[in-house]
């Protein structure tokens, strides 16, 4: 019993998302930028010499399309984005079911106005000094999908929807041979 109702109500949300889901690139990218927004940290993956590496930060609010963290310049982070000039960002609600992958072209600041947190004092006591810097991210790609803002391209559900900045714009990215979305 409990199968058929956990069956029909998947069924229901099916018919009801395939109704209003999010096609246009533009509603998508206008819809992941305010997801961005709503969350306090994210997670930062970098190309380590070893392999990927993680970690969870505080990012600066988004200003014209570009997302600011401050750090030490000794971390490992600073490093692997010097060396590669990359990295990922990851945002994540699980009670609204849904994500947004950036990748980022990403560089390090040292030098001008650096932007910063007064609660950040605990670690900077005196404020940004030559132990601070700000990693600048301009978002290359992104990836987006929602269970309730139903971004859930075909086949339904089963990718997130990948967009491209293009001439200043975010564009679906180009299909594969197949004529499907890369996953």
């Amino acid at each position: 019993m409990r199968r058929e109702i956990t069956e029909r109500l998947a069924l229901t949300y099916r018919s009801w998302a395939r109704r209003r889901q999010l096609t246009d690139p533009a509603d998508i990218a206008r819809w992941a930028w305010e997801f961005v927004n709503s969350r306090r940290y994210c997670l930062m993956v970098t190309a380590a010499e070893d392999g990927p590496a993680a970690r969870v930060l505080e990012p600066f609010a988004p200003r014209d399309g570009l997302i600011r963290l401050g750090t030490d310049p000794a971390s490992r982070k600073v490093a692997d984005i010097r060396r590669t000039g990359r990295c990922l960002l990851v945002y994540q609600d699980d009670r609204r079911r849904a994500c947004v992958t950036l990748d980022c072209e990403a560089t390090v600041q040292t030098e001008g106005h650096l932007p910063f947190k007064p609660a950040w004092r605990s670690f900077w006591a005196a404020g940004p000094d030559q132990t601070y810097v700000a990693i600048t991210c301009r978002p290359v790609a992104l990836e987006a999908w929602s269970a309730t803002a139903v971004i859930a391209p075909e086949p339904f559900g089963r990718r997130s929807a990948r967009l491209v900045r293009q001439d200043g714009r975010w564009e679906f990215e180009p299909t594969d041979r197949d004529g499907g979305r890369p996953a």
